[in-house]
């Protein structure tokens, strides 16, 4: 694992580079002060909890709660130095399928097990409308 190379990779991507669906701006939107224990971890690896490589979210509930119930982030280097853990009710583990990552460098891509968010971004209809 290469957190320096990692944080390079994250510092190259734009937010442009991120999926821009509800689903996706929520979870950026919400995380890191959802989350600040997690957010802490993910930095020494190199990695910027905002820009999710993929995020696999279910519909919100009635409360105004979303669960994703697994979200990915790329980390360079080798995967085995890489410790599987727990942190705040969350485990993070090396995912087992993934979209392709077209990266030519060494690194894996690890999954993050049951992120409960609010839900705040407003969603429209097709003709503009707050639904």
């Amino acid at each position: 694992m290469d957190a320096a190379k990692t944080k390079q990779y994250y510092d190259a991507l734009g937010i442009e580079n991120v999926c821009q669906c509800d689903y996706c701006r929520n979870y950026v939107k919400e995380i890191k002060g959802t989350y600040p224990l997690l957010t802490k971890h993910l930095q020494t690896m190199g990695i910027d909890i905002e820009k999710p490589f993929e995020t696999m979210p279910i519909e919100p509930d009635p409360d105004g709660n979303i669960e994703y119930i697994g979200t990915q982030y790329v980390v360079m280097g080798d995967p085995s130095d890489f410790q599987e853990t727990d942190i705040s009710g969350m485990h993070i583990g090396i995912a087992d399928s993934h979209p392709m990552t077209d990266i030519q460098e060494e690194h894996f891509v690890l999954e993050i097990s049951e992120i409960i968010l609010k839900w705040t971004i407003q969603q429209y209809d097709q003709k503009g409308n707050e639904s």
